[in-house]
């Protein structure tokens, strides 16, 4: 088999044994896999190990680098592939024509001609019985549909591989009505479009209905879902979230039959963490189970310890401070074992938002300051906002409501910055109170206002139903009693709904005092 080389992440282990497959079983006939990497220290390391399994395989590997004629056809014709041969064509080089400009007195760029190229010598390729691996940026895979579209259909399948040096941490933090609900930030730069997903599911599903690529697929289909509904990108919000789930899900049955217990635990941490974000906790938690007992069953450290730190999240969520807390514990501990710096930031900082949620603020500033000197360390920006959103909460319960305002300001910056909708909301209820705390009751029901319509728009019904409690207490400051109790009763609804009793017992509690016969 091939050369020992640096373990890919799980998500590019799965493409990895996707491209094998493609050229294993293309032989004998034209097909045009294209393959989408910005990480060109990544992309050799693919192309080594590929190649070598080829060549003992029998089938061999031949070159193709596009120069200052980029057409693919003349670069085919160029190689002695003989006649009888199983081969497979890897094809570099394109990745230079965004580089170059025009030259004086031509009239189309490098680039312009490649595209052309590809558009207008598709039948040229029917000769070549071959699969032709063609690497691309993932900036010229997103034009080439639009550039080259008659060739764009006869491609046999689309891939892609992220860089290994930006594998997204699974933790996610909740907060209290008070507190921001900062999410894990979707990562969908990889992820294929989805009308392009949605119809190679249906050719897989026609040929071969107990592919492995389906499970890969399911999985990517439902982290599109998701990535649409955190981006508020959602044309129809409740039905991409039953999308979602029933994508995940189809993923996890797949991955049971196929008996494929590592991949099986990452689709239920997604899957838990989609639920956890929709505010079902209960389901999340079961997923998380899942996950649990799969990854002490086969000794999976990292597994187990995110799946350790998300239970603890879920229950952070119910209400259950204690037993989140042993839950993160348990998990900082594995983590600092394995020395993943990450997952030990994100425990750290679900570590402090349980001891805040306790009383126990100076403990949590303590938590959540070292969050942030590691997020610093390794260039987390989203760690780095989380615990500064942190920050700002312990200090406005700590009465240091100014330097609360400064921390969730800090936070606002940040999650703008990196398009984390979920943490700019969260960051303007931060905002609301800490200017509440202040006593500009007015300022802070604008950033209450702002911080709910994100959260309504992306779909964060725990989020929305905290903007809501907010307003409410602040309104009822303000002596807007009518629309206070409108608030806190619309709040109690959705925290009704999520089954989160002690929310709706201090929405009741809040209610008793400002019903119009007090």
């Amino acid at each position: 088999m091939g050369q020992p080389l640096k373990a890919f992440t799980l998500k590019n282990e799965e493409t990895y044994e996707r491209l094998i497959s493609l050229i294993e079983n293309s032989q004998d006939r034209l097909a045009l896999i294209v393959v989408a990497c910005d990480d060109l220290r990544l992309r050799q390391q693919v192309i080594d190990r590929y190649e070598s399994e080829a060549k003992q395989a029998k089938i061999r590997p031949f070159r193709i680098v596009l120069e200052t004629e980029p057409s693919l056809r003349s670069g085919l014709a160029s190689l002695e592939l003989g006649e009888g041969y199983p081969a497979v064509v890897t094809v570099t080089g394109t990745e230079w024509l965004l580089r170059v400009t025009m030259r004086e007195a031509e009239e189309q760029s490098d680039l312009d001609k490649f595209f052309g190229y590809l558009q207008w010598t598709r039948e040229g390729l029917r000769e070549f019985c071959y699969p032709i691996v063609l690497w691309v940026t993932h900036r010229i895979l997103r034009e080439m549909s639009k550039r080259a579209p008659d060739f764009w259909s006869w491609r046999k399948a689309v891939l892609r591989f992220a860089s290994e040096e930006e594998e997204p941490t699974i933790a996610l933090w909740q907060g209290e009505p008070r507190s921001p609900s900062i999410q894990e930030r979707s990562d969908d730069k990889f992820l294929p479009p989805l009308e392009e997903l949605l119809s190679e599911i249906q050719q897989l599903e026609a040929v071969s209905a107990e592919s492995a690529n389906l499970a890969m697929l399911y999985d990517q289909l439902g982290q599109v879902y998701a990535a649409r509904i955190a981006n508020g990108a959602a044309r129809d919000l409740a039905q991409e979230r039953q999308q979602a789930i029933a994508a995940f899900q189809s993923s996890v049955n797949q991955h049971q039959k196929l008996n494929n217990q590592v991949d099986l635990i990452g689709v239920l941490l997604r899957l838990g963490n989609f639920l956890s974000g929709q505010s079902q906790y209960e389901a999340a938690i079961s997923a998380y189970q899942q996950s649990l007992e799969i990854a002490r069953e086969i000794g999976d450290r990292g597994g187990e310890a995110a799946s350790l730190g998300n239970l603890g999240v879920a229950y952070q969520s119910l209400g259950q401070y204690q037993r989140a807390i042993d839950f993160h514990q348990q998990s900082l501990e594995i983590k600092r074992e394995i020395g993943d710096r990450g997952g030990e930031a994100a425990s750290l900082g679900n570590l402090g938002i349980a001891y805040d949620s306790l009383g126990q603020h100076q403990r949590a500033v303590e938590f959540h300051q070292q969050h942030y000197e590691i997020a610093r360390e390794i260039g987390d920006r989203g760690g780095e906002a989380a615990s500064l959103g942190n920050l700002g909460i312990a200090y406005d319960s700590l009465g240091q409501h100014q330097r609360a305002v400064e921390f969730h300001q800090q936070h606002y910056e940040i999650a703008r910055e990196i398009g984390d909708r979920g943490g700019e909301a969260a960051s303007l209820g931060g905002l609301g109170n800490g200017y509440d705390s202040l006593g500009q009751h007015q300022r802070a029901v604008d950033f209450y206002q702002q911080s709910l319509e994100i959260a309504h728009e992306i779909g964060d019904r725990r989020g929305e139903a905290n903007s809501r409690f907010n307003l409410g207490l602040t309104l009822a400051k303000l002596k807007r009693k009518k629309k206070s109790i409108e608030a806190l009763q619309s709040a109690r609804g959705l925290y009704q709904e999520m089954g989160l009793d002690h929310m709706v017992e201090r929405c009741d509690s809040e209610l008793r005092p400002t019903s119009p016969q007090n």
